[in-house]
């Protein structure tokens, strides 16, 4: 006939289990965390597909180990409208309430800058795309001058408006985002495996260097 156990050593036995099923639990939590914080998300995590030869722009975010892994991100662009736009930094109300011809002198005094903004969340090159595929006379950023005079005539019975500022552009437009991981140097080439990365749709007032005055009639 088996002897009893010692209650002793059942209570130290029962605490030993308690405590490998508390860290297995542990492991467990932390596992899960991981897997979470390490899943792509739809916002930037895509298919594989061959890099699209019409990238315009690679820029390499990653590099690491030997032979050196770089993770490359490129960029395309497409337009999806373009729309003039005279940004106005001054301006004057001339009116002429007799039957003669008025003369009038002005003069700018109020400056501001006007410049391109991207919030996209990739790095990629707004400036050239915008020179490229806009306009040739397109700014990054632009101020206007102060002290810039015109003299003009106003007809009887006219109320002139004179507006001082640069002739610009309002454009909407995406960046689509691939990666690619590489080994060794070079940039990444058309049939390479590229990794849907993301969207971007942009808007953004472009300035360019046309600047002055403009008449038109109230």
């Amino acid at each position: 006939m088996n002897a009893p156990r010692d209650g002793r050593a059942e209570r130290r036995r029962l605490g030993r289990g308690r405590r490998r099923h508390s860290r297995l639990g542990a492991v467990a939590s932390i596992a899960l965390l991981l897997s979470g914080l390490l899943t792509p998300t739809a916002a930037h995590a895509g298919q594989i597909v061959p890099c699209p030869a019409s990238i315009t722009e690679w820029r390499r975010v990653l590099q690491t180990g030997r032979p050196p892994v770089s993770i490359w991100e490129g960029y395309r662009f497409t337009t999806l409208s373009v729309t003039p736009q005279f940004l106005i930094s001054d301006g004057r109300q001339l009116d002429n309430n007799t039957d003669l011809s008025v003369g009038y002198e002005i003069q700018s005094s109020v400056s501001r800058t006007h410049s391109v903004s991207a919030t996209t969340g990739v790095t990629a090159n707004v400036g050239t795309y915008l020179t490229a595929n806009v306009s040739s006379t397109i700014e990054m950023s632009r101020t206007t001058a102060i002290g810039v005079t015109l003299t003009v005539t106003v007809p009887p019975r006219t109320r002139l408006i004179a507006e001082y500022g640069v002739e610009g552009y309002n454009v909407s437009y995406a960046v689509e985002a691939w990666r690619v991981r590489r080994v060794g140097s070079g940039t990444p080439a058309p049939g390479d495996q590229c990794e849907e990365w993301g969207y971007y749709p942009q808007n953004t007032i472009a300035p360019t260097h046309l600047e002055g005055w403009r008449l038109r009639t109230a």
